[in-house]
């Protein structure tokens, strides 16, 4: 096989839509979306988005090199590379809300689009809902620190042994395990002098392919996340390139490739009767 060159990986922004419909004599759910824009994945190199404190904010989830608009850069990527970032979604309304999708919507021409379909076949994306204790709020120190933690957990399950054996043999198994994994995982952080116990509410792992448009990313495989009025949910996003030795795929395939998508997350309004 080919010496593996490096993947890039870029994105752009993250965008908060609202939306409400109430028609003469029908209604509809209000319904609202956070998503990050752009997310590139090509031959050479990788990139993630800046940490966020609060949402919108402009510029990329994922990206390659710092800059100005962010100093989390995740440079040349290679298979079996992992890197998490945070999208913090704020409900800014006065009604709970409730998760029903997870998206990654390829972007540019048929060609490109193919291009992500083959990317997203060879990586697992795994979205974390962080969660600490009611009422506790996070300072950006301790944001940071949490988000550090579920990465380390990440680059260890992934890429570990165990979870490749179960890969090899079907994917519904090893995502099945990660999950458990990932479920009971807590971290205790220092906030403003406290320590608070983080852990996991819930959580998706599967292929980046099953969160394409009309995929497997549907509230059926997150039941129980709700966005309370006014709160904030810390959504952790890791992905990772996995190494082919033992798959059906081949990593040599992506090479110059240059893949863009959007990461999406939709909510609805919980149901009041």
């Amino acid at each position: 096989m080919m010496k593996k060159r490096k993947m890039l990986i870029t994105a752009i922004s993250s965008i908060v839509l609202l939306c409400a419909a109430i028609g003469g004599g029908t209604y509809a759910l209000f319904t609202s979306s956070a998503q990050s824009t752009g997310n590139t994945f090509a031959s050479g190199t990788l990139s993630l988005s800046t940490h966020r404190n609060d949402v919108p904010v402009e510029g990329p989830m994922f990206y390659t090199d710092d800059s100005d608009a962010g100093r989390m850069g995740t440079g040349l990527w290679a298979p079996k590379d992992t890197h998490t970032r945070a999208m913090l979604i704020k409900n800014t309304g006065t009604l709970d809300a409730k998760l029903t999708d997870l998206l990654a919507i390829p972007e540019g021409t048929a060609a490109q689009q193919a291009d992500a379909l083959a990317f997203g076949e060879q990586a697992v994306v795994t979205v974390a809902a962080l969660a600490a204790p009611d009422g506790v709020t996070l300072n950006a120190d301790a944001l940071n620190e949490v988000n550090e933690a579920a990465d380390r957990l990440f680059k260890s399950l992934i890429n570990g042994p165990g979870f490749m054996k179960a890969l090899a043999r079907s994917g519904q198994e090893a995502f099945a395990i990660a999950r458990e994994t990932v479920l009971d995982w807590t971290y205790e952080v220092d906030n403003n002098g406290q320590p608070v116990r983080v852990g996991v509410s819930d959580a998706y792992v599967g292929t980046l392919k099953d969160l394409y448009n009309g995929g497997a990313g549907r509230d059926a495989n997150l039941p129980n996340l709700i966005l309370p009025a006014k709160k904030t949910m810390h959504l952790a996003y890791n992905v990772t390139f996995v190494d082919d030795a033992g798959l059906a795929f081949d990593n040599d395939t992506l090479q110059g490739k240059s893949v863009n998508f959007t990461f999406k997350s939709s909510f609805e309004q919980v149901k009041n009767n």
